[in-house]
């Protein structure tokens, strides 16, 4: 079968009595919980990269894979020196040492260089993958409303998505572009038509597959 994808419409602008209170006294005002949708589709595509099983250590562990990828993938230095870490890649392995551990700050550098490496160098694979077939399946699960006043609750529900052509959130994803993460999620749920701005923030969402 050809492959699909999706095409977005317009964002729909109507909004309830509630999303309108909502909206002009800021997100979370009457006890709403919950994230703006693309950065939760970002921590979701790093929990399919980061969070599972193989990638799941001790500090120590998680600090010396850091290293050891570090000191053999192209591009560990400039993703280094984005972190103000001016050591040569290969010289890492040294601070696998408990007499060479380097600060926690420095420690905490190494992390973030690793992750932006590996979004990079993933980012091809991990889009091949969720374009496959006729693409992914999301799970979004809507704002916590506990703590939200009875009469300013929305009747919210689970929703899954298909998303055919994910190139341009991977991109996103991988270059750390939080605007355009936000801007492509618009894009991403406005084919929930009224349900549109319900969604604009989630509590989570999952990855199928």
């Amino acid at each position: 079968m050809a492959q699909r994808f999706v095409h977005f419409a317009a964002p729909c602008q109507c909004r309830t009595a509630n999303e309108k209170q909502e909206h002009a006294m800021g997100f979370g005002e009457l006890g709403a919980k919950g994230i703006e949708g693309g950065r939760a589709l970002a921590a979701s595509l790093d929990r399919r990269v980061f969070d599972d099983v193989a990638w799941t250590r001790s500090e120590q562990e998680r600090l010396k894979q850091a290293v050891k990828y570090l000191s053999v993938k192209k591009g560990a230095a400039a993703a280094l020196q984005a972190h103000h870490i001016t050591a040569d890649p290969a010289a890492l392995t040294q601070w696998l040492s408990p007499d060479h551990a380097p600060s926690l700050d420095v420690q905490q550098g190494v992390q973030h260089a690793f992750r932006d490496l590996r979004r990079r160098n993933i980012a091809p694979w991990l889009t091949r993958y969720l374009n496959a077939g006729r693409g992914t399946r999301i799970e979004i699960q809507p704002v916590d409303q506990e703590h939200v006043e009875a009469r300013h609750r929305r009747p919210l529900r689970v929703r899954e998505k298909n998303i055919y052509r994910w190139d341009p959130i991977v991109q996103a994803w991988a270059s750390q572009d939080s605007l355009e993460m936000e801007h492509l999620w618009e894009w991403a749920i406005s084919a929930l038509g009224s349900d549109y701005h319900s969604y604009l923030y989630v509590e989570r969402i999952g990855i199928f597959g």
